[in-house]
């Protein structure tokens, strides 16, 4: 059996993560997933249906949806080590966060 390494730290997800999540980069709205929503640094938003849709259900026009502007704390990506927010639309990174981004940089 392989012995675990790091990253076992269980994430805080204080906001619905079924939601759909947007940052505001230059006045312009990106989808993106909960783990880079919660260490964004600059406006968030998520929106999601008012109620749960029943099974079955065909007509989605009939659903209303609510956006909710995001003020909740920001944390560095890949921790639950909360910062303070500078405003400076970009994800707080942590050494974790510059290694999959250099190892993602690297299959282009």
């Amino acid at each position: 059996m392989a012995e675990k390494r790091g990253h076992l730290e269980k994430m805080v997800y204080d906001f619905p993560t079924e939601a759909v999540l947007e940052v505001c980069i230059k006045d312009k709205w990106y989808r993106v997933t909960s783990r880079e929503f919660r260490s964004f640094d600059g406006k968030r938003r998520y929106t999601k249906p008012e109620r749960q849709p029943s099974q079955g259900m065909k007509d989605l026009k009939d659903l209303k949806w609510i956006t909710v502007e995001y003020n909740g704390p920001l944390y560095m990506f890949g921790s639950n080590k909360e910062v303070i927010h500078e405003w400076n639309e970009k994800i707080v990174a942590t050494p974790y966060y510059d290694e999959a981004n250099k190892i993602s940089g690297s299959r282009r």
